[in-house]
């Protein structure tokens, strides 16, 4: 808000100032080149009017700046804010459920990878935390560069914590989908050596 403000401030006096000293010049130019008595006097005027003008300018242009810089942080601080709500909020959906036979942990990791999908979406977002935190911890030094690091590091830790619970549930559920996939086929396995001894215990023995 306060940018927007000082913008709406800065063209407003931009360009009724610029007209006001183009006409002081105007008519300062018109005295001097007239001859009148007072010239040097009015010459002296005309550059004390031009080197006020020029500082005015330089003083909303730095006050531009600072405002495009706080803007920058405070952006950064609420993207981070964000982010981190967003990783911790998805760390704590990650289910610890395993699948109670091969069908259920079938269907629980094409759910995991699709929730991975998502989670992998948020990595843009972390980037351009990490990159803000970066560019503006070049541009602040003391109490204020600490905490944008600090933020950045919470946003990197949320993010290595996330990541490695679904690196950590997909191997789960790899391991439970293998560990049915034997079971049913040791179950089968079983069932067909069953059922050949039973031939076998069918067929007439020898006389």
């Amino acid at each position: 808000l306060l940018r927007d403000k000082f913008r709406e401030f800065s063209r407003d006096t931009g360009g009724l100032g610029q007209e006001r000293v183009d006409a002081a010049n105007a008519a300062a130019a018109a005295l001097i080149a007239g001859g009148h008595p007072e010239r040097a006097a009015v010459a002296q005027w005309q550059a004390g009017l031009n080197e006020a003008w020029a500082e005015l300018l330089e003083l909303v242009a730095t006050r531009a700046q600072e405002l495009a810089a706080a803007h920058d942080l405070q952006r950064f601080r609420r993207d981070a804010r964000q982010v981190l709500a967003q990783l911790r909020d998805k760390a704590r959906q990650v289910p610890e459920e395993l699948g109670r036979d091969l069908r259920g942990a079938e269907g629980l990791e094409r759910q995991h990878r699709a929730f991975e999908h998502d989670v992998q979406a948020l990595s843009a977002q972390v980037a351009a935390v990490q990159e803000a935190a970066g560019r503006l911890a070049a541009a602040y030094a003391g109490p204020r560069a600490e905490e944008l690091r600090a933020q950045e590091g919470a946003v990197a830790a949320a993010w290595a914590e996330l990541r490695g619970r679904c690196q950590r549930r997909r191997r789960l559920l790899g391991d439970s989908v293998e560990q049915f996939r034997f079971l049913r086929a040791a179950r089968d396995l079983r069932l067909w050596m069953d059922g050949m001894q039973l031939q076998l215990q069918a067929r007439e023995r020898p006389r």
